[in-house]
C-alpha cells in the first residue's frame, strides 16, 4: 500500500501527518516554535525554526512507521498565509519573516485608505482592499524602514513555499496563497503588473504561480538526508492553510461552506466564479481547486468569546480546571435556558470586528440584562451572539450572488452539541461537523493524490473519505431567534457612533 504525507505549517506549530493512499489517517507528529515580538505590534518568526520543526517531526514519524514512510508516494503542503521570507542572491535569509499577525504597516495602510485613487487601483488590480494582513504592505514597510535589507532582497517566498524550496530546490507558489499577497489578480489568476508597479516591488522577486494540484519538483538527496523522506519523492504545489482545511472538511462544490469556530470565526464559501465585493466587506481569494474561488468572512472573536467569559468569571473559582471541563459544565448549565436567553443579547466584538464591518472600535455588549438574568443566560447568549454574527457573515456573502446550500463545521467550539443546535437554528441551513480533526493535512493529501492520479475527482473522493460526525438542520429556525436577529443587527448600527466616540 502506498502512503501520502501532509505538511501543515501553522502559525505556532508544524504538523506532519501520514495517510494511506485511500485517505485514512495513520499518525501525526507536531512541533511548536515561537512568535517573536521585538516591539509592540510586531510579530515575526525565524524560517529556520520551521525547517527544524519539519526535520524533527518528519524524522520522529519515520522512526514510528519506517516501512510506511518508505512507501510515501507524494507530499502535500499548506501553510499560514501572508507571512513572507526575504532571501538574498545566495538564498540566505536576510531578516525574520514578517507574519500575518504583524501590525507594523498600519500607518501605510491608513495612507493608502485615505487616497481614493490608490485604493481604487489596488482593488481593481486584486479584487481586495488594503489591510495590515497582506504581504505587499509588509514589504512596503521593509522598503521604507530597512533600505539596507531591501537593497539585498533577491527572492520573496511565502512561508510554505520556503519549505518547498528547501525540499525540492524550486521556487513556486499557488493561486490560493498568492491571493493573500495583494499582488495577485484573483480574477485573471495571474500576478498583477499594476499592483507590483504600485507597490514598487520588482516582479522577478516573486516565484512562478501554478495550480495547487501540480507536481512542482522532487525531494533532493540533500533534503532527503535531513527529513528522512526518499529522494525523488514528488512534491505537490499545495495551498494556503485555510483552503486546505476547507477541502479537508469536504468543500468542493459551489455553494458549500466551511465554518471554523476556533479563537476567531471564519466562513469560507466556494464558488465557480469570483464573488467581488465592491463594498469591501468580504475577502475574494482563489480556492485551492481549479476554477473555484473562495469568499471569506472573518470574525475576530468567536470561540474566544466563551474563553473570555470563562477567564473573566470562572478562572478564580477553579483555576486548575481545563477549558474542556468548564465548557462541559456550561453545556449542563444552559440545558434549561430557553432560546433567546430570556431576552439577553450579546454583541461578540471583544476586540473590534472584521467582516462585514471592519470596525476596530467595536466592543462587546450584553443587552437586555434585568433582575431575573442568571449566569446561564449569559453563557447561552455568548453562543447565540457568535452565531448571529456568523449568520450576518453568511448573508453578506449571499448578497454577492450565491446561495449557500450546506455548512461544514470544524473547530473546537462546535464539539458542544448545545452550541451546534443553537447555530443550526440561527443559520437555518444544514450544518455538519466532520469527524477528522486534521482537516488541513487531509486537504493536503487530497491535492497530492489528485496530482498523482490516485484520486479521479475531488467530489467523488470527498464523499468517500470525509466522514460527517453530527448533522443538524432547522430550515424554519426558531421564532425567538428570528425576532432577536434583526435586533442584534440594529444594536451594532445604533452603537457604531458610540463605539467611535468612546475610542476617542
Amino acid at each position: 500500500m502506498k502512503h501520502l504525507l501532509g505538511i501543515d505549517l501553522g502559525t505556532t506549530s508544524l504538523k506532519v501527518s501520514l495517510f494511506t493512499d485511500g485517505g485514512m489517517w495513520v499518525d501525526s507528529q507536531s512541533r511548536e516554535y515561537p512568535i517573536q515580538i521585538p516591539q509592540p505590534g510586531f510579530a515575526e518568526q525565524d524560517p529556520q525554526d520551521w525547517w527544524d520543526a519539519l526535520v524533527s517531526a518528519s524524522q520522529a514519524l519515520r522512526q514510528m512507521h519506517p516501512e510506511k514512510f518508505d512507501q510515501i508516494a507524494g507530499i502535500g503542503i499548506c501553510g499560514q498565509m501572508h507571512t513572507q521570507v526575504y532571501l538574498d542572491r545566495d538564498e540566505n535569509i536576510l531578516r525574520p519573516a514578517i507574519t500575518w499577525m504583524d501590525q507594523r504597516s498600519a500607518p501605510i495602510v491608513e495612507r493608502f485608505k485615505n487616497d481614493p485613487a490608490s485604493r481604487k487601483l489596488i482593488f481593481d488590480s486584486t479584487s481586495n482592499d488594503v489591510s495590515t494582513t497582506y504581504t505587499a504592505l509588509h514589504i512596503k514597510w521593509v522598503q521604507e524602514n530597512q533600505p539596507e535589507i531591501w537593497s539585498k532582497v533577491e527572492h520573496i517566498l511565502l512561508a510554505k513555499d520556503y519549505l518547498k524550496y528547501r525540499l525540492t530546490g524550486r521556487m513556486v507558489t499557488d493561486f490560493a496563497d498568492a491571493s493573500g499577497t495583494l499582488l495577485f489578480d484573483v480574477q485573471k489568476e495571474s500576478w498583477s503588473s499594476a499592483a507590483f508597479d504600485f507597490f514598487g516591488i520588482p516582479r522577478r522577486m516573486f516565484p512562478e504561480v501554478l495550480p495547487s494540484d501540480e507536481i512542482i519538483g522532487k525531494v533532493t538527496p540533500e533534503a532527503s538526508g535531513l527529513v528522512g523522506i526518499k529522494a525523488g519523492t514528488p512534491m505537490v504545489n499545495g495551498s494556503s492553510d485555510n483552503s486546505a482545511s476547507a477541502l479537508g472538511a469536504g468543500m468542493a462544490l459551489p455553494g458549500q461552506v466551511t465554518l471554523i469556530i476556533g479563537t476567531a470565526g471564519v466562513i469560507t464559501v466556494c464558488s465557480d466564479h469570483p464573488l467581488v465585493d465592491t463594498q469591501n466587506r468580504t475577502l475574494c481569494w482563489h480556492y485551492c481547486l481549479r476554477d473555484r474561488w473562495a469568499t471569506l468572512g472573518i470574525m475576530q472573536t468567536a470561540g474566544e468569546s466563551l474563553e473570555w467569559f470563562k477567564n473573566a468569571f470562572d478562572h478564580a473559582e477553579d483555576p486548575a480546571a481545563s477549558s474542556g471541563d468548564i465548557f462541559n459544565r456550561y453545556n449542563e448549565l444552559i440545558a434549561d435556558v430557553p432560546d433567546g436567553s430570556n431576552g439577553l443579547i450579546f454583541l461578540p466584538y471583544l476586540n473590534g470586528e472584521r467582516t462585514p464591518y471592519w470596525d476596530s472600535n467595536a466592543r462587546g455588549v450584553f443587552f437586555g440584562v434585568n433582575l431575573k438574568t442568571k449566569k446561564a443566560d449569559f453563557v447561552k447568549a455568548v453562543m447565540e451572539g457568535v452565531s448571529y454574527a456568523l449568520r450576518n457573515n453568511i448573508e453578506t456573502v449571499e448578497s454577492l450572488g450565491i446561495h449557500i446550500n450546506e455548512v461544514r463545521a470544524v473547530g473546537g467550539g462546535l464539539k458542544s452539541r448545545v452550541w451546534l443546535e443553537v447555530l443550526g437554528k440561527i443559520l437555518r441551513k444544514p450544518v455538519a461537523t466532520v469527524s477528522i480533526r486534521d482537516t488541513a493535512n487531509l486537504g493536503n493529501i487530497l491535492l497530492c493524490g489528485k496530482a498523482l492520479g490516485i484520486f479521479s475527482s475531488y467530489e467523488e473522493t470527498v464523499n468517500k473519505i470525509v466522514a460527517v460526525d453530527q448533522t443538524v438542520h432547522y430550515p424554519t429556525g426558531s421564532d425567538i431567534y428570528e425576532k432577536q436577529y434583526p435586533l442584534f443587527l440594529e444594536l451594532y448600527q445604533t452603537l457604531k457612533p458610540v463605539f467611535k466616540h468612546a475610542s476617542e
